[in-house]
């Protein structure tokens, strides 16, 4: 089977993590994959970290730029590609990616096999609506998102509540989209994780992701000053950069919690941060799925998140995680003190999520799926 994904790529975040783990393990079941990588000068450029980790492991990559707006031409260098290498399938992931491979088939190639993986929605109203299809109006990335999705022969989501946003808003068919939970086997949590440069508190609280507004950071830094009289040491770190980044700080500041809060920007130390924490916190409006879940549980620290997917179907209240009725600060407030005020407990609610994560959310049981998705893909007309 040889395949060629598709992906517009600016920086390694949760659908590159996806690509660096899924494309090795395809490979080794003896699948041929090529990257075809759209980029922009403006965001990201050519070449990169992303491609020289492709090349690392012998995958071979091209790249074209699509700069701000389609063109035949970049249609034709995107073609050229595709009928170039005769793959069985191209498989594309993120907006971009399926809107110029879905051009290609309407326009230049009518018989190309097309799948696509959904990552996640768009930012703007997941921000507002998290994944409420009610809410949905025929904005562009809707009308884009929908017409591109026609001309894909099969698709999956990585999520049950993604999958089921999509089918409910009418952007894809039921029969037409599966759905694979990510899968990683993340690096083992060994010796020398304990660390004092770490751990900045008595209580520690860490949140990890961009400072985007649909992460719910803010839902947090309300929450605090309901827990100081609580905690007498107590901080949050916030690992992280983005747009949110400002107005986050203002906060902070208006509620007078410069001492308890700390922006410790962009880290490649997430993973010691989390080990040497008390609580991850995931307070997300919605999440397309959510790496972070799996690397706290790879680190057996307690998970607060709030009762929205995905992370309502990764956990189960008091089994692997705890689950705060959403946007709730007060009960956001309510669930950090009963983690810290029990640590029993909670650490054993952690340890049964890293077993989870052992025994579920595997490479191995990601990849099975995926070659069966493609199998299924390339039998049908």
């Amino acid at each position: 089977m040889k395949l060629l994904f598709v992906q517009k790529e600016g920086g390694i975040f949760g659908a590159e993590s996806y690509q660096l783990n899924v494309i090795p393990a395809l490979m080794a079941k003896g699948v041929e994959i090529h990257f075809l990588r759209l980029y922009t000068d403006y965001q990201g450029g050519k070449g990169g970290d992303f491609v020289d980790r492709l090349k690392a492991m012998s995958v071979t990559v091209f790249e074209i730029n699509i700069g701000r707006y389609p063109s035949y031409g970049k249609l034709k260098a995107i073609r050229q590609v595709v009928k170039a290498g005769n793959y069985d399938l191209v498989h594309t992931h993120l907006i971009h990616a399926d809107f110029y491979l879905a051009m290609v088939k309407t326009l230049m190639m009518r018989r190309l096999k097309l799948v696509s993986t959904k990552h996640g929605y768009d930012n703007d109203f997941t921000s507002k609506f998290g994944f409420d299809a009610t809410k949905q109006t025929n904005t562009p990335y809707f009308l884009i998102s929908r017409w591109a999705e026609a001309r894909m022969n099969r698709s999956f989501t990585i999520s049950h509540g993604l999958r089921d946003f999509f089918i409910a808003t009418g952007l894809t068919k039921a029969e037409k989209m599966s759905m694979i939970h990510y899968g990683f086997d993340l690096q083992e949590i060994g010796d020398g994780m304990d660390s004092k440069a770490h751990r900045k508190a008595a209580q520690q609280l860490v949140i990890a992701g961009r400072l985007i507004k649909f992460k719910g950071h803010e839902y947090v830094i309300k929450a605090l000053p309901l827990l100081k009289d609580k905690f007498s040491d107590l901080k949050l770190l916030l690992i992280g950069i983005g747009e949110h980044e400002d107005y986050l700080k203002a906060l902070v500041k208006k509620l007078g919690l410069e001492e308890q809060v700390i922006f410790l920007g962009y880290s490649k130390e997430v993973q010691k941060y989390m080990y040497n924490s008390d609580v991850v916190l995931v307070p997300s409006v919605s999440e397309g799925f959510g790496v972070v879940f799996l690397e706290a549980f790879n680190c057996r620290t307690p998970v607060i998140a709030f009762d929205v997917p995905a992370g309502n179907e990764l956990m189960t209240h008091g089994e692997q995680g705890f689950l705060v009725s959403p946007y709730e600060v007060q009960d956001m407030a309510a669930q950090i003190e009963s983690v810290l005020s029990a640590p029993d407990k909670s650490r054993a609610v952690a340890e049964n999520a890293y077993g989870k994560l052992k025994t579920y959310f595997t490479i191995d049981r990601m990849v099975e799926e995926t070659i069966t998705f493609y199998e299924q893909a390339l039998k049908e007309k």
